[in-house]
């Protein structure tokens, strides 16, 4: 039977492979969408008071000093510190970690916490959601970032000796109530996602490839030339 009088187009091998590939690329891209969906649906973060709070392990972040506190800025500090605080939760106060080694059973402490820094992303976008006096604070820091390979600035908190390590306990007085479904729902695709390692294959879907296809005007560290771009007598002194 002649080829061409069939009604449809017979797809190679090639071709089914592709097709394939696509539609598990589509799925992938349909599951993270609803992710995001699933965590910004209001029956999922609706949360109502306790009527009898009850502690739960202890948090250890920054406090301003008991000076600050007294000072008329203490709010305009408090702010900032809200921004960038980080806070660690442990079961026990002394923040205390097992660690076995060979037959003994011994404690390391764990890292204490920094201060946040805000990249330049957040920072253009006013994701952060301070004022420009509170601003002024901060401070531009160039850095490598060894994740994309290539120099990189944040912005830093400019005096952080005004902050001071805390250790207090973690009162949980609100209670998070949402959908068993959406829980259920939300945990299988986290699973699906996590245990076949579909990270990188997201990424590179949502934003390209992360080293070819993402092109902010700087040069690789290899291929920069300090004399480029100069005069000769200022290359000359050089």
């Amino acid at each position: 039977m002649d080829t061409q009088l069939l009604p449809y187009r017979l797809k190679s091998a090639r071709r089914k492979k592709r097709l394939v590939k696509e539609d598990r690329d589509k799925q992938l891209l349909k599951l993270d969408r609803e992710r995001h969906r699933i965590s910004n649906a209001p029956d999922y973060q609706t949360t109502v008071p306790l009527d009898e709070p009850y502690q739960k392990g202890w948090k250890r972040l920054f406090v301003l000093k008991a000076e600050v506190q007294r000072s008329d800025k203490a709010e305009f500090y408090q702010e900032i510190l809200n921004a960038i605080n980080m806070v660690q939760y442990h079961y026990d106060a002394s923040f205390k970690k097992p660690k076995r080694a060979r037959r003994w059973h011994k404690y390391y402490y764990k890292e204490l916490p920094c201060l946040r820094s805000i990249d330049r992303w957040h920072w253009h976008a006013a994701k952060h959601k301070l004022g420009e006096e509170q601003c002024a604070c901060f401070k531009l820091v160039e850095f490598w970032d060894p994740y994309y390979y290539r120099w990189d600035y944040r912005y830093e908190f400019a005096q952080p000796d005004l902050f001071e390590i805390a250790v207090l306990p973690n009162i949980v007085d609100t209670i998070k109530i949402g959908d068993a479904l959406l829980e259920q729902r939300l945990a299988w695709i986290d699973n699906h996602i996590e245990s076949n390692y579909r990270h990188r294959r997201l990424m590179k879907l949502q934003n390209g490839n992360r080293y070819k296809g993402w092109k902010d005007g700087t040069e690789k560290l290899k291929y920069r030339n300090p004399l480029k771009n100069k005069a000769k007598c200022d290359r000359a002194d050089e």
